[in-house]
């Protein structure tokens, strides 16, 4: 069995159980202010912890450095959902994944305000959405229950259901095409496909092979899909079957070029260079040229004398090039995001909520 991406909830649903035994207090104190949105900001979504409800949305004020930890339930009055995915801007919304709740939280990028919860039910079985990417005004989401679900951004309506592989998680666009990758997390024998989905027919057009356990999805300016896989372990996790990879896909041709000699949990483009979170640290990549650039760019120690636990989430401010990360401390202890400039060296950092992963930068 596949235990690569249970492991994840695994460890969220046995850290509840420890939470009140293990929880500490942050390492610093919160940098809360008044939930007023700033001009220019960053969204951090909190995964929180498996079925405890208690996802949460931060959003740090570049003009004030100060944040808010808990923007949603403060401007809204109720709270998230349960274990929060990933988060995207369109226009003038902001479009929340919550997995476990199995709904979408669309709200105002500048209020904060819920425009609308979108939920994604099969009758009365959860499609448990995992990730989401825009094509021509619709957001296309994958949902752990083998499909894609099509969501319109200005009515807000689920408008298609498209079937793919297995447990599809990572999703972008290239070339004009939807490209999912097929995990199989949940199966005996782990998927190793990415469906290439057709946004204008909402149809799967095909499907290739790439390797087992695909996870995560990224696009380049150059014509290229950059597929991260998982590792596959055996059931007690004491060896590894098939390790993690970082490849490339051809979107042209729509096959794997090149394979990465590393392990990547997910990876980051920004103009020609990619972040790679691999073993803990980032490796850069040059994507133009497919080449590395620097194996130890930020390597795990160099995190950690930065103040930095655990790797959870990555993102590049396209305006300046700073780096920012977010530590999951422990996983059961309120987790912070940190700013490296474009040349590594720490800027600041500040306190966010549980389990900080996927951001989102308010302009």
């Amino acid at each position: 069995m596949n235990y690569s991406l249970i492991s994840r909830a695994v460890l969220a649903l046995c850290a509840a159980s420890l939470f009140v035994a293990s929880c500490r207090q942050p390492t610093e104190p919160v940098n809360e202010s008044p939930a007023t949105p700033p001009a220019r900001g960053l969204y951090v979504l909190n995964e929180g912890l498996f079925q405890r409800n208690n996802s949460t949305l931060t959003l740090y004020s570049f003009d004030s450095a100060r944040a808010t930890t808990d923007f949603f339930e403060r401007v809204n009055g109720r709270r998230l959902g349960d274990t929060g995915n990933d988060l995207l801007i369109a226009g003038d919304k902001l479009f929340i994944v919550v997995n476990v709740s199995s709904q979408i939280e669309v709200v105002n990028v500048r209020t904060g305000r819920s425009l609308r919860t979108i939920p994604l039910f099969n009758g009365t079985v959860a499609r448990q959405p995992r990730r989401m990417t825009l094509a021509g005004g619709r957001m296309f989401v994958s949902c752990f229950d083998g499909t894609v679900a099509v969501i319109d951004t200005a009515s807000l309506q689920v408008v298609s259901t498209i079937a793919v592989g297995a447990n599809p998680d990572g999703i972008t666009v290239q070339n004009g095409k939807v490209y999912v990758a097929n995990s199989g997390g949940l199966n005996r024998v782990p998927d190793s496909t990415v469906s290439i989905l057709n946004p204008t027919t909402l149809a799967q057009t095909a499907r290739i092979v790439v390797r087992q356990n695909p996870t995560g999805m990224a696009a380049d300016a150059f014509g290229d899909v950059y597929v991260s896989t998982s590792s596959v372990f055996n059931a007690d996790f004491t060896q590894v079957l098939v390790p993690s990879r970082l490849l490339v896909v051809d979107a042209n041709r729509d096959v794997v070029k090149q394979t990465y000699n590393f392990g990547s949990s997910g990876v980051v483009i920004s103009g020609d260079v990619g972040y790679v979170r691999s073993g803990g640290g980032i490796i850069t990549i040059n994507v133009r040229a497919d080449t590395v650039l620097n194996s130890s760019f930020l390597t795990r120690a160099a995190l950690q004398s930065a103040g930095v636990q655990t790797l959870y989430g990555l993102a590049i401010d396209e305006q300046n090039g700073d780096i920012y990360v977010t530590d999951a401390k422990n996983f059961t202890t309120t987790g912070e995001v940190f700013c490296f400039s474009r040349d590594g060296q720490r800027k600041f950092s500040f306190v966010a909520g549980l389990n900080p992963s996927s951001m989102a930068f308010l302009r």
